[in-house]
């Protein structure tokens, strides 16, 4: 039966393959019968072309072309029918045949409607030449024509001309015959060729292939030892010897199979994973001792049991299964392999974890192959190496969250260290504060110079939980010199400037920085009943941001220091001669752009050198700072007072008119002049000061103008008699005593 089929094939084949070449040579017919039509239509439309681009040339000794001349356009065409025997015809913008050939000059004058699909109104829309077929009751059979449009120099349409084609096309039909006939005959040779060629090879081929048939059962029936006699040359003959190897080669490896068969069954007997065979009736037909001691019982307690009786799986967490749902039922039930972790309860009452899978064995009475893989030691194992990486993970975020904090004090430490006045340091602590301590209210407080008093300096949180002022001693902090907490369940007593009701938890840190206490940082916690380890997370950022605090208030105050004594008289306290050189020609252009006043008094303690030389330098310091105090008494919030040098003071007034300034110099005289001072048991006598006032815009527009002035004035009233004010005119050289 195979070898029948193996022939039907052949001639099957043959056919398909005479069948493929009769359709190759109908694919040539029709591929040259369409090229030829191509070509024909492609020449027809040259010659089209050509036409109409001579019938619209136009001559320079003639502004008209043939299109334009109707006559000589009809003796033109007339003349190309007679040489190339095509009829040709001109139809202008509206359809209306202008020329035709000789013999059909009836249709001129008349609208040519015989293309039917309208190709020549198409065409001289689009300019795209059309092939159309002509029909008319003169040619019922149809004729084939060409139409291409014809254009004038500047590319407008004006017309179209028809060119016939059924010549050129009767022509090529007649080439495309007799190529037909060409193909007919090779593709009956062609067939004739396969046919003689099937009938050899299927009788060769049945010869050959009874003997290998005959072989091939022998073998699917199990005789290995079966071989194929009369060996032919042929490929059947190769096949024959190929089949007979075969034979020898299954004859060998089915001794080599027994040998495997009792080395697998040493593999098993003898390998970690417990295997269990079960049968299509549910009964365990072989385990080996792995799969014994998982269980917990003897090989022969088990083979030959219902599997349910034997083996108590359950769920990982120790639970009963659903019926039907163990991977031994699902994989007997449905015949496909399953796999689950579950755990097997032995009858001493351990558990052991295991991952079991179940495969159908794959012969006709069904079961399936159970293996058990013990996990219990590799779960274990995986809960430690959680805990640790759960442990790791904690240990990570807190380094993750101490490096922000880190990045952020040290960021805090930047901004502190570039600020230049306490207000600055502190409205940057007020928006820093929250980034460090979260949902927590605070306050910063500072020290006075004092000592004697401590002020909010900053605030941040919805809760005020501390007074903003209060004395050192109220705060254990700054009592004990070390941080202070207090709250619910603590024993530690609480400071006298919180003000919480004694409900909430707080936390002062003093602010110590080189050998200073400067303040405490202060935090509040109004829950801290229900939050009792509330400070614990914070604690050490706390410090860091306390000592990062401190330090930067430290350097603020000494630079501070250090600037107030670059510009301060230590003597006096009054601003120095740099400093009012500075304000001064500052405040002077701020009154020039604001066109105010500005005024200035120079004044001169007299004989000054009497009080050192009679009395001693002491006594002439102590006449210096109590003149400089009647400066500042007398001086508005906006006047600078300094010592401008000796015994020498000045004072500038913005806003001041040159009048004014001599009214103020003038009660300065008179509050200098009521100093009564006594220095060791001794009374110094009366005080008195000559001054000098100028001022803008009456003495000049710049500085040194303003101050040369004030000198000369203050030179003149003490050559006059001292004890006077003496005010600068416009005029350098005059002045006027008041």
């Amino acid at each position: 039966m195979n070898a029948m089929n193996i022939k039907t094939q052949i001639i099957t084949t043959a056919a398909q393959a005479v069948a493929l070449i009769g359709l190759i040579g109908v694919i040539a017919v029709y591929s040259q019968m369409t090229w030829t039509r191509s070509a024909a239509l492609t020449e027809a439309t040259n010659v089209a072309q050509q036409l109409a681009g001579t019938i619209t040339f136009k001559a320079s000794d003639d502004p008209h072309s043939l299109f334009e001349r109707p006559n000589a356009l009809r003796e033109f065409l007339t003349s190309q029918h007679v040489r190339s025997h095509r009829d040709f015809v001109v139809v202008d913008r509206q359809k209306v045949v202008l020329a035709d050939i000789a013999g059909e000059e009836h249709n001129i004058g008349g609208q040519f409607t015989h293309d039917l699909g309208n190709e020549i109104a198409s065409t001289m829309e689009d300019g795209r030449p059309r092939d159309f077929t002509e029909v008319s009751p003169e040619e019922p059979q149809g004729v084939e024509f060409v139409v291409v449009p014809v254009e004038e120099a500047e590319g407008k349409i004006i017309g179209a001309v028809l060119l016939e084609t059924t010549p050129i096309l009767l022509e090529a039909q007649q080439r495309t015959n007799g190529l037909v006939w060409l193909i007919g005959l090779c593709t009956a040779a062609a067939a004739l060729t396969a046919g003689i060629f099937a009938f050899f090879l299927t009788r060769g081929f049945n010869t050959g292939l009874t003997g290998l048939t005959q072989g091939i059962q022998s073998l699917a029936q199990g005789d290995v030892g079966a071989r194929i006699g009369n060996i032919s040359e042929n490929e059947f003959g190769r096949l024959a010897q190929g089949l007979n190897a075969m034979a020898g080669e299954l004859e060998t490896s089915r001794a080599q199979l027994l040998d495997q068969k009792s080395y697998i069954e040493d593999i098993v007997q003898t390998v970690a994973e417990g295997i269990a065979v079960i049968d299509n009736e549910g009964r365990v037909a072989s385990v080996n001792p792995a799969a014994s001691e998982i269980f917990g019982r003897r090989h022969d307690k088990i083979e030959g049991q219902e599997w349910q009786s034997v083996i108590d799986m359950q769920s990982v967490a120790g639970d009963k299964l659903a019926p039907g749902n163990s991977p031994i039922e699902l994989a007997l039930v449905t015949s496909r392999p399953y796999q689950r972790e579950v755990s097997v309860l032995r009858p001493d009452g351990s558990r052991r974890l295991v991952v079991a899978s179940c495969s159908p064995l794959n012969r006709p009475d069904g079961g399936v192959v159970l293996s058990l893989n013990d996990v219990s030691e590799l779960r274990r194992a995986e809960r430690t190496v959680n805990q640790r990486a759960e442990e790791l993970a904690i240990l990570n975020l807190e380094l993750r969250q101490n490096s922000e904090a880190t990045g952020r004090l040290v960021k805090l430490g930047e901004l502190l260290q570039a600020c230049v006045t306490f207000r600055e340091a502190f409205d940057v602590v007020g928006s820093a504060m929250p980034d460090f301590f979260k949902d927590l209210s605070g306050t910063v407080h500072l020290t006075s110079a004092s000592r004697n008093l401590v002020e909010e300096m900053a605030h941040w949180g919805d809760v005020r939980s501390s007074a903003a002022q209060f004395g050192p001693e109220d705060c254990w902090a700054l009592r004990r010199g070390q941080e202070h907490i207090s709250g619910p369940g603590l024993l530690s007593p609480r400071c006298s400037h919180i003000n919480d009701g004694g409900t909430g938890g707080y936390v002062c840190v003093p602010l110590a920085a080189q050998g200073e206490t400067l303040g405490i940082l202060h935090l509040c916690e109004p829950q801290a009943a229900a939050k009792p380890q509330w400070l614990s997370d914070w604690h050490q950022i706390l410090r860091g941001v306390a000592d990062t605090l401190a330090l930067a208030l430290a350097n603020l105050r000494l630079r501070e220091t250090l600037r107030q004594q670059s510009i301060r008289d230590p003597n006096t306290g009054l601003f120095n001669r740099r400093y009012i050189e500075e304000t001064g020609n500052r405040e002077l252009r701020r009154m020039q752009r604001a066109e105010q006043p500005f005024a200035m008094i120079m004044l001169d303690v007299d004989h000054f050198k009497q009080f050192n030389d009679t009395f001693g330098h002491e006594a002439g310091d102590l006449v210096l700072k109590h003149v400089a105090s009647v400066l500042l008494d007398h001086a508005r919030e906006t006047d600078v007072a300094s010592r401008y040098g000796g015994e020498e003071f000045a004072l500038i007034l913005p806003g001041v008119s040159l009048a004014s300034g001599a009214e103020r110099a003038e009660s300065l005289r008179q509050a200098i002049r009521q100093i009564h001072l006594v220095h060791r048991g001794h009374t110094l006598g009366t005080v008195t000061a000559s001054f000098g006032v100028a001022a803008y815009p009456d003495n000049g527009v710049q500085w040194a103008d303003i101050v040369n002035t004030a000198d000369r004035a203050l030179y003149q009233a003490k050559n006059e008699g001292r004890d006077r004010v003496v005010a600068g005119q416009s005029n350098p050289a005059q002045a006027t005593a008041v």
